[in-house]
């Protein structure tokens, strides 16, 4: 039966709730590796694919769906894996207790649910980061439209002369030059080679790429965070590439006295927008590859995709229960398999497969089979108590046909029939 619309959408709240959080675990462990074992290397072109992955990976890892065979798994794993998918394992959102109480009387109902509340909340979020995102960019075509005639086409990008207008930023392939600043040639030459950096590196697309993730996940402070260490590494890596083969002094002198300007175009790169004296002493840093550091991230990469990405598959397996005799109070004897009950049940259960169409939600489903034990020992009129599927009752019929014989019950000394019961349990964990 069809799932009331409400329980579906509860449902898949609750499903998001939980990606949610399972996106923010691998943010937050990416983060601290970086934090502790990558910040302060001055390996910046790894350190920005670092960043970059870690957010495709958290965004990315909590939707992927792979399965694993718990039995071929060292128990460590197994452990791990069940202690990383605890949050998933009870619904966060009970769907059918939460749409009870939208159907409650009117007078006792309020104007908003606490799971619609954040869904509004939510929604607005969106629709706010929607907003400035869109604002912003079309801020920055004014302002090209806008110096149109100050616009100079340099090899592979656009100088624009801003009068004074605004601070000297780069955004794509434009590179803004307040030209109403007074500097030496080799200082215009410096914050220019800085800014082209930008360009080439084409650290815009980083920017844009985490200010469309902050739309999405505005709610999720480390966002913030991971934009403040991409524009961090921006600024080292063009700093880099602005000293070149010069004096890192003469640099240095030129980023103390610049003077700091934003103007609220906050997606462009300013020569001075990040934290002077972290850049100073990123400068002073003599460069050295620490493989061990670098490779470090990597198993713990492997280990989230696997946690979060990988599901174990359920332990199917079916058990005969003991079986029981219709008023066998009438019955000198009981019926029972000439083989002994045990090896009787142990055939059954090695020889009936678990039903491929059983409930997925239950861990475990019954099925009463019933059948009569003739004189002669052998089994007949078989029933079962439920449908299960055809290919499922087929296996079933085909293993007790293969079973051993019965000693039939009796009564006064003489062999009679008998009907039995015997529960099948198919269990999934």
């Amino acid at each position: 039966m069809k799932q009331h619309p409400t329980i579906e959408l509860l449902e898949s709240l609750n499903i998001t709730v939980i990606y949610l959080i399972e996106s923010a675990t691998c943010l937050a462990v990416l983060y601290l590796l970086y934090h502790f074992f990558l910040r302060n290397e001055k390996s910046f072109n790894y350190n920005r694919a670092y960043l970059l992955v870690a957010l495709f990976i958290s965004v990315s890892f909590p939707m992927m769906e792979f399965t694993y065979n718990p039995a071929n798994t060292p128990g460590f794993f197994n452990s791990l894996h069940q202690i990383g998918n605890g949050v998933g394992s009870e619904p966060i959102i009970e769907a059918e207790r939460a749409y009870s109480y939208t159907i409650t009387a009117k007078s006792e109902r309020p104007f908003l649910l606490w799971w619609e509340a954040l869904l509004v909340l939510y929604v607005a979020g969106v629709s706010i980061g929607l907003l400035k995102l869109f604002i912003r960019i079309r801020e920055f075509k004014e302002v090209i439209w806008y110096k149109r005639h100050n616009t100079r086409f340099k090899k592979n990008f656009f100088l624009v002369n801003t009068e004074g207008m605004m601070p000297t930023f780069s955004f794509f392939n434009y590179l803004f030059w307040d030209n109403s600043q007074e500097y030496t040639e080799l200082e215009k030459e410096q914050i220019l080679a800085h800014e082209k950096a930008h360009i080439d590196q084409k650290h815009s697309y980083d920017i844009l790429f985490i200010e469309i993730l902050k739309v999405v996940f505005w709610f999720n402070p480390l966002m913030y965070l991971y934009k403040r260490l991409l524009e961090e590494v921006h600024e080292y890596a063009a700093d880099r590439t602005a000293i070149g083969k010069n004096s890192p002094a003469l640099y240095s002198q030129l980023l103390v006295k610049t003077v700091f300007k934003k103007m609220g175009l906050e997606y462009g790169s300013y020569f001075g927008k990040n934290k002077t004296l972290k850049r100073l002493n990123m400068m002073k840093k003599v460069a050295s590859t620490n493989y061990f550091k670098l490779l470090l991230p990597v198993p713990f990469i492997a280990l989230l995709l696997f946690i979060f990405s990988f599901d174990a598959i359920p332990e199917e397996r079916v058990e005969i229960q003991d079986y029981v005799v219709q008023s066998a109070e009438n019955f000198h004897r009981a019926p029972e398999p000439t083989d002994g009950i045990d090896n009787w049940k142990s055939f059954l259960e090695n020889n009936i497969a678990y039903p491929k169409d059983a409930n997925s939600t239950a861990s475990d489903s019954e099925l009463i089979i019933s059948f009569n034990v003739n004189r002669a020992g052998y089994l007949e009129s078989l029933s079962f108590n439920q449908e299960i599927g055809l290919e499922t009752e087929r296996a079933v019929i085909d293993a007790l046909q293969k079973s051993s014989r019965w000693k039939p019950a009796s009564k006064d000394g003489q062999s009679v029939t008998s009907r039995v019961e015997v529960p099948i349990v198919f269990k999934k964990s």
